[in-house]
């Protein structure tokens, strides 16, 4: 198998991380958004409205670090480089969003994360799904 194919090989994986990171942080977020910000609980679900965000906030900073995971394999590929620059672009944005959205409280914000969401998701299914198709055509070779 050639450098190529093996890099190609790499970025299915990578996109399925990316893709998983994402879920994550979907879910943590419509918890947070149910549960509330910690300053509108007492209690134990000050507590968990803490740690939901926290949480939230963290697995944020792994999507940073997955999108410059997937950026340097599609890369090293010749796959996908537009798309994976693209996602990175959209995941900083969506994270400087958060980070906007923590200190507003702003609901068109928290709606700019959702679409984030969504772009970055159809970028990493679209880098995914193309490395996986050059990969099988030059195993098919």
């Amino acid at each position: 198998m050639s450098t190529i194919a093996n890099s190609s090989a790499d970025l299915v994986p990578r996109s399925r991380e990316a893709l998983s990171a994402l879920a994550v942080q979907f879910l943590l977020g419509m918890g947070a958004n149910l549960v509330g910000s910690p300053e509108e609980n007492e209690g134990a679900a000050r507590v968990v409205a803490g740690i939901l965000l926290g949480l939230h906030g963290l697995v944020g900073i792994g999507l940073v670090i997955v999108a410059v995971r997937v950026w340097t394999t599609a890369r090293r590929a010749g796959a996908g480089q537009r798309a994976a620059l693209w996602a990175f672009i959209v995941i900083i944005a969506t994270f400087l969003v958060g980070i906007g959205t923590m200190f507003t409280g702003s609901a068109w914000l928290s709606f700019a994360m959702s679409v984030g969401f969504v772009a970055a998701a159809a970028l990493y299914i679209a880098i995914g799904a193309g490395a996986l198709v050059r990969q099988r055509s030059t195993v098919a070779e």
